[in-house]
């Protein structure tokens, strides 16, 4: 069992892109999709004591990304205009704790790009991509990458969200098993870890026709209850 991988040219290209805060993807075989995004900067007359923006830095798999749609239609994003946040979005398609997506690398491929941000907030989603690992990679996999985000940014507060499954309400074992592992993983590095349930669940027409990916009104659906919980947790206002 592997339980770090080193990705040194991912890292190096991904680290340089995001201290340039640069848009666009670094010119690299797959590199990461980077959104970073700000709400609307305070009014001329705003108080100039007004406290500066939450740096918060998402990682995750399509569901996170918006696959399908828009940049701007991606829940964090929404979530970023809604809490007046100052976002980055680390999501990739087919991306988990053990699988590599499209980007080339699992989740501890975007510790370096963390190391550069040191945002004040990281949010871990747990993916569905990882169905079908073996269950002790997957914890294994998950402890490392918390452990590995934590000391790249050890100023932190980590916070893990629950897997999402689509619309039926048949789940695969699965959805318990990797929310868990992430569950456990923070729990041992005093991170936070939230349950959002199932904000899909009997809502086909939220689907896109792959059944897979939230249309626009799901993505807003996930956010809607993503802002809830968090707030209940005490982690946004």
């Amino acid at each position: 069992m592997t339980v770090r991988r080193p990705l040194v040219a991912l890292s190096a290209v991904l680290v340089a892109a995001l201290a340039a805060c640069a848009p666009q993807p670094a010119p690299a075989p797959a590199p990461a999709p980077t959104l970073t995004f700000s709400a609307a900067s305070p009014a001329p007359n705003a108080s100039a004591t007004t406290p500066p923006r939450l740096r918060v830095v998402t990682v995750g798999d399509s569901l996170m990304s918006g696959f399908g749609l828009d940049l701007g239609q991606a829940w964090p994003v929404l979530l970023a205009g809604r809490a007046h946040l100052s976002l980055t979005n680390l999501a990739c398609s087919g991306m988990g704790f053990v699988v590599s997506g499209d980007c080339g690398t699992p989740y501890v491929g975007f510790a370096p790009a963390l190391a550069a941000l040191q945002p004040d907030l990281v949010i871990i989603e747990s993916s569905s991509n990882d169905f079908g690992e073996d269950p002790d990679d997957i914890a294994a996999e998950t402890l490392t990458t918390v452990e590995e985000m934590q000391e790249a940014a050890p100023n932190a507060r980590l916070v893990g969200l629950s897997t999402i499954w689509n619309d039926e309400d048949d789940m695969p074992e699965e959805v318990q098993l990797t929310s868990d592992a992430l569950a456990d993983a923070l729990d041992l590095v005093d991170g936070t870890y939230i349950d959002v349930g199932q904000p899909l669940a009997g809502h086909p027409d939220w689907m896109q026709p792959d059944d897979v990916h939230p249309t626009a009104r799901g993505q807003k659906a996930i956010e809607q209850t993503v802002m809830s919980r968090l707030q209940a947790a005490g982690v946004l206002p």
